[in-house]
């Protein structure tokens, strides 16, 4: 009996790591599509980056906490910064980058969390880095935090430089604190060539949504630097970025965005470094955030104008935003009644009033099944059967009846 448990076990542990390397993959596929269209290289995998990222997913979800930073003594400790924990995983680098997400269902939905917080995505399209580790971790027990995807970013050729030997030589200026060994030094001329050969690879110009992308999320809602604390709901930024190894000063003219009809979008804000309050922007990132919702299944036309190197740059792209399946109902009243069938799915979007206008939760009645998509707005799906009383569900100062036929 106890031979059997133990293959049993065993037998359970190996379909358990299957499926997270089949969902790494999918991810890394997901992201690589985006990082192409986009303009970039493909990303290629790492295991030590992967180790260091699924020992952390496992940290956050253990310990029921968010970030990048891990406190010694806690299950699952593998290092408090994440170039200390690749290290321990045995990546010969501490020059990367990690991008997280917790409480997501599945790599894509995740990838796409991240891309739409104008920090996180600035990560994924990186333009120095060729090389990620995607770790994940998750628990059926009822927790706070359920799930977590990290992904780590490298590169490659800096790696390179951290197994070499160098000899000191006069004229030479040298690093250090890039590799596992604090004071081993590289000749800054070596790591800025290998930056470059990377970058190099990559467009002129990268701009995201890229041109002609379809099933673009219309809504930003926070990120942990928050470029608008205003604002807890807010459109989908776009982003324009300039290859480092093509240019060396850009200065913005202007950003616009218009919708279908070729009307301005005007209450958005533009950031580029002079004025990011976090501090996080370079100087050749900017990013229009549209100040209030985009709309469902709408066209939307972005034109982006600067001087780089005394030369004019002019893009303008078009992207569209996700058209649900669903029939979608637009909620603005505080009592709205709808007539619906039975069985069928529906999408309702309480349409913000403000800037800070979210759903905190909700209170169904009536055996109606309710799911988020986003802090305004929800899927819906209705019993089969005909009501013979009103079915409700009630969202703060705004409930909606349903009649079901």
């Amino acid at each position: 009996m106890r031979e059997r448990f133990l293959r049993l076990t065993l037998f359970t542990a190996l379909v358990l790591v299957s499926l997270e390397a089949g969902s790494n993959q999918h991810g890394l596929a997901y992201l690589n599509k985006i990082r192409e269209h986009s303009g970039l290289i493909a990303l290629k995998p790492n295991k030590a980056l992967e180790k260091a990222a699924a020992s952390h997913a496992k940290y956050l979800v253990q310990n029921q906490t968010n970030g990048h930073y891990e406190k010694s003594g806690k299950y699952s400790y593998t290092g408090r910064t994440p170039s200390k924990r690749i290290i321990k995983a045995g990546y010969p680098s501490r020059f990367v980058m990690e991008n997280l997400s917790v409480n997501t269902t599945g790599p894509v939905k995740s990838i796409d969390k991240l891309f739409s917080a104008i920090y996180h995505r600035f990560v994924f399209l990186n333009l120095d880095k060729d090389e990620i580790g995607i770790g994940t971790y998750a628990t059926k027990k009822k927790r706070r935090i359920k799930s977590a995807y990290v992904y780590n970013l490298g590169l490659s050729g800096i790696s390179y430089l951290c197994q070499r030997s160098f000899k000191m030589t006069d004229g030479e200026y040298y690093m250090k604190n890039i590799c596992r060994q604090n004071n081993k030094m590289i000749p800054r001329s070596h790591f800025r060539a290998e930056k470059d050969h990377i970058q190099r690879k990559n467009k002129d110009v990268i701009v995201y949504p890229y041109a002609n992308q379809s099933h673009v999320w219309p809504a930003f809602y926070n990120e942990s630097p928050d470029p608008l604390p205003k604002y807890k709901v807010s459109g989908f930024p776009i982003s324009v970025q300039f290859n480092p190894a093509n240019f060396k000063n850009v200065k913005l003219k202007s950003f616009r965005l218009y919708d279908a009809k070729g009307k301005e979008i005007k209450k958005t804000r533009i950031i580029q470094q002079k004025n990011d309050h976090n501090h996080l922007f370079s100087k050749m990132e900017f990013a229009l955030m549209p100040l209030a919702r985009l709309e469902f299944g709408t066209r939307y036309t972005a034109v982006f104008e600067a001087v780089a190197d005394g030369f004019k740059v002019k893009k303008r792209w078009s992207f569209t935003t996700e058209k649900p399946k669903e029939k979608v109902y637009r909620i603005t009243k505080n009592k709205t009644t709808l007539k619906v069938r039975s069985g069928s799915a529906a999408i309702l979007y309480m349409v913000p009033s403000s800037r800070k206008d979210i759903l905190r939760g909700y209170k169904s009645r009536g055996g109606i099944k309710v799911s988020f998509l986003d802090q305004n707005t929800l899927k819906v799906i209705f019993p089969k059967r005909h009501s013979s009383g009103r079915v409700s569900l009630g969202l703060g100062k705004k409930k909606v009846y349903f009649t079901i036929e």
